[in-house]
């Protein structure tokens, strides 16, 4: 359903990529993609990738950028306005389920951060369908217990892993609907692709933190506060709180020995399998 609004996640993701761009950004860098490719990037957000993918892409090569909320597409739109990219680019906007395009119509799809919010099997058997059988699927996904890793004492490293599992129980039903990377390689084999690689890809940061990561980790500690501090320890909570707290001088965020390490994995999916020794495209 198409919406007009931007959704609550927005600050929070927008914060992460404001702070790790550069490293976001190699990693779109080191994706097997031809200039001359027929792109779909799906959902498409606020064009974020979609304005590096189309970086790419030569005069013969197409993007196109597609979501069902209209404000994403707005944003997506003035992104791609400025990229300076010869490829011809459309934004537009689609439902994930029923994607406007006919089977085996891309060389490439791309879909980031994504299956949180999406039912993982119908979408990605959509993706499957609109996918070159030579072609590919590239999937950035996340596990939200190994994510974002901070320099916890040990007492809550060992605690929140257990506090997030209970609140997306409570709020999905799931344990596992936060790490969509954990039933990633057996959905895209029961939707039918044939060859499945994973890439892992670590971004580190230490203190003294820059801005945008400062900004991250106030965004990312209230998203903590939120979702996982009503299920840690009582007696945990004032150890969390001081240490989630940007305005505490030993905070996580102003301590001089903290560290952050994001891990990201990207999903390589094909519909058929190459031929031995054929290169990867």
């Amino acid at each position: 359903m198409a919406t007009s609004s931007l959704p609550a996640y927005d600050a929070h993701q927008s914060a992460f990529h404001e702070a790790f761009r550069d490293d976001l950004y190699r990693l779109i860098d080191a994706l097997p993609l031809r200039t001359d490719a027929h792109l779909l990037d799906v959902p498409c957000g606020n064009g974020f990738y979609s304005r590096r993918l189309a970086g790419r892409l030569g005069e013969r090569g197409q993007l196109h950028a597609v979501d069902a909320n209209e404000a994403y597409l707005d944003a997506a739109r003035a992104s791609l306005d400025s990229t300076g990219s010869p490829a011809t680019v459309e934004v537009r906007a689609a439902d994930v389920y029923r994607l406007p395009y006919p089977d085996h119509a891309f060389d490439f799809v791309w879909c980031a951060q994504s299956l949180i919010s999406l039912d993982p099997e119908p979408a990605l058997r959509e993706m499957f369908r609109v996918a070159k059988p030579d072609g590919l699927v590239a999937i950035l996904e996340v596990d939200e217990f190994h994510h974002i890793l901070l320099s916890w004492p040990a007492d809550l490293e060992a605690a929140l892993p257990q506090a997030v599992h209970a609140a997306s129980v409570q709020r999905y039903g799931s344990g596992v609907k936060l790490s969509p990377s954990r039933r990633l390689r057996r959905i895209l084999k029961q939707v039918g692709f044939q060859s499945v690689r994973r890439e892992t890809y670590p971004i580190e940061r230490a203190a003294p933190f820059d801005e945008p990561t400062a900004v991250f980790l106030t965004e990312h500690f209230a998203y903590l506060k939120s979702f996982a501090r009503p299920f840690l320890q009582e007696d945990l909570r004032p150890d969390f709180d001081r240490l989630t707290d940007p305005a505490a001088g030993d905070s996580l965020l102003h301590h001089p020995d903290s560290e952050l390490v994001c891990i990201n994995a990207v999903y390589l999916a094909r519909p058929r399998r190459l031929p031995r020794g054929r290169l990867a495209r």
